[in-house]
C-alpha cells in the first residue's frame, strides 16, 4: 500500500470507561491497515460508538472487547496492551499479518526493522501465550507460531467495488500510466523495478511510471521525466483517495525473501480497487488463483522476463481492458466480506447478528 506504515496514533480515550459514562468522550484513534483489513471492514457496524450501541466495545485503536473475549491487533499503547493482560480470564484473539521471524530480512529498511523488533521484543510473546487463538495473514506467518498453537487464517477484504474499463488505453502507443502501490517493507520490488523501468521506459516512449513514497526509491531511474513519485500517504487518505485513482496498469515484483514469502492477497485487491489490472510475479500469483492473460499478468522470474512481458503488453495496450475486466470478476471471488463477518461472529462476537 502506498501509505505510511505504522501511523502515529493520536491520543486513545478510555473508551471502555466512557462508554459507561453514556459516551461523554470524543475518541481520538487512528487504526493501522491491518485493523481495517482483517475486522473493522466487515465488522464496524457491530463496534459501538458514541452516537451508537453496539455488541463491541473499542478500548484502544486496536483493542475491541466482547464481554471477556478480547481481539487485539498486532499492537496498541503499552497500557492499553498491559490491561488485557492483566485480566486473568481473559480470552484473547491475537491478529497478526507480520513475519516477525522475518526482521533480519535485508531487504527491508532498517527503520521498518527496527519497528518489527520492538513489536517482537516487547508485548508479542506475552500476546502469543496467553493467547487462545491467532490469526494470521499467510501460512508462513502460522508456520512460525509456537508448537500447538491454534491459528487460522484469514483474508484481507475492502469496502467498494472496482469502477469501469472506460479511462484504460486501448491504442498502440497511447499514453500509459504504470504504478507500484509499495511502501517501506516493498524495498525489494523497488530495488528490483530499477533496472526493469530504465530499459522498459527506454524503449516505450508512452510509458510512465508512478509510485508514493516519501524518500526516493529508484536510484538513478528517480531523475527520469517520466517517474513520477508522489508524497506518502496516510493510511486514511490513502483509503479514500484509492478508488479514485487513474492508472492503467500495476506493476508488483516480489523477489525472493523472507519477509515477501509471506505477503497476503491485498495487493491484488488495491490494484483492482485502483482501476487497473496489474503484473505480478507468476509464482506468487498462481497461487493466489490469477491466471495469466485472464486476471492479471504474470511474468516469470528475472528482470530481463518482466522486460519482455511488460514491452509485450505495452504494445498492445488493448488487452488491458479485457485483463482489467478479469480480474474484477477475480475480486468478488477474494472480496468475501460476508465470509470475514462471519469468522468474527463465529469465534469473537459469536451471539451477535
Amino acid at each position: 500500500m502506498a501509505y505510511k506504515s505504522w501511523e502515529t496514533l493520536g491520543d486513545i480515550a478510555q473508551a471502555e470507561q466512557a462508554r459507561e459514562k453514556r459516551w461523554l468522550f470524543v475518541l481520538t484513534y487512528a487504526p493501522i491497515p491491518t485493523t481495517d483489513l482483517y475486522f473493522l471492514n466487515s465488522c464496524g457496524d457491530l463496534v459501538a460508538r458514541p452516537w451508537r450501541r453496539a455488541p463491541v466495545t473499542r478500548l484502544g485503536a486496536n483493542v475491541f472487547r466482547v464481554g471477556n473475549r478480547y481481539l487485539v491487533v498486532r499492537r496498541d499503547r503499552e497500557k492499553v496492551i498491559r490491561q488485557v493482560l492483566a485480566k486473568p480470564d481473559a480470552e484473547i484473539i491475537y491478529l497478526i499479518d507480520d513475519n516477525l521471524e522475518a526482521l533480519e530480512d535485508q531487504s527491508l529498511p532498517d527503520g521498518y526493522r527496527e519497528r518489527l523488533r520492538a513489536l517482537k521484543t516487547g508485548t508479542y510473546a506475552e500476546m502469543l501465550e496467553r493467547a487462545t487463538l491467532v490469526v494470521t495473514s499467510a501460512q508462513d506467518i502460522a508456520a512460525s507460531l509456537p508448537a500447538g498453537k491454534r491459528y487460522r487464517i484469514l483474508d484481507p477484504v475492502w469496502h467498494g467495488q472496482p469502477r469501469e474499463a472506460s479511462h484504460l488505453p486501448t491504442r498502440p502507443a497511447q499514453h500509459v500510466d504504470m504504478v507500484h502501490l509499495g511502501t517501506g517493507s516493498h524495498a525489494a520490488g523497488f530495488g528490483f523495478l530499477a533496472p526493469v523501468l530504465k530499459q522498459v521506459l527506454e524503449q516505450a516512449a508512452h510509458a510512465h511510471f508512478h509510485y508514493f513514497s516519501n524518500m526516493p526509491q529508484l536510484g538513478g531511474m528517480d531523475g527520469h521525466p517520466r517517474v513520477h513519485r508522489q508524497r506518502a500517504k496516510t493510511w486514511n487518505s490513502y483509503k479514500r483517495a484509492l478508488p479514485g485513482f487513474r492508472f492503467d496498469l500495476g506493476l508488483y515484483p516480489l523477489p525472493s525473501t523472507p519477509f515477501n514469502a509471506a505477503r497476503s492477497k491485498n495487493k491484488i485487491l488495491e490494484y483492482t480497487l485502483a482501476g487497473c489490472p496489474a503484473m505480478y510475479s507468476a509464482a506468487w500469483g498462481s497461487t493466489h488463483g490469477l491466471v495469466d492473460g485472464q486476471t492479471a499478468f504474470l511474468s516469470e522470474e528475472g528482470q530481463e522476463a518482466w522486460i519482455k512481458r511488460l514491452l509485450d503488453v505495452l504494445a498492445a495496450p488493448d488487452v488491458l481492458g479485457s485483463v482489467y475486466n478479469g480480474a474484477k470478476m477475480h475480486f468478488k471471488d477474494l472480496n468475501d466480506l460476508p465470509g470475514q463477518r462471519a469468522f468474527w461472529q463465529s469465534v469473537f462476537i459469536k451471539d451477535s447478528k
